[in-house]
């Protein structure tokens, strides 16, 4: 039985992965790729790698750049730096066997 679930699921993963390969492939062929403007091409070959601390303010905005994919990271996947102390991580009793116990004694 345990067999039959797996190779279901396996078919099943196969089947999502093919579909997203072949609508790849239709978004690829349909959509041409977009080629930048000469002047920003000619602009990126002559530009540094990296920012230079005396061009104060490319600095400062690549600072912030950084600065705000790392906030929106950390609040959008809600990232913790440190771990959850062990008096703030309680269980929550759902009290199942109880709920249980009530219904089968009502009937």
């Amino acid at each position: 039985m345990t067999w039959i679930r797996a190779l279901s699921r396996m078919a099943l993963l196969s089947l999502a992965a093919a579909a997203f390969v072949s609508l790849t492939a239709i978004y690829g062929e349909v959509a041409p790729p977009q080629l930048p403007n000469p002047d920003w091409q000619a602009f990126r070959r002559h530009r540094a790698p990296a920012p230079h601390v005396d061009e104060f303010p490319e600095f400062v905005a690549e600072g912030m750049v950084v600065t705000i994919y790392a906030v929106a990271g950390r609040l959008l996947l809600r990232l913790r730096l440190s771990r959850v102390p062990h008096s703030q991580g309680k269980p929550i009793a759902l009290n199942v066997a109880t709920h249980e116990s009530t219904r089968v004694s009502a009937q």
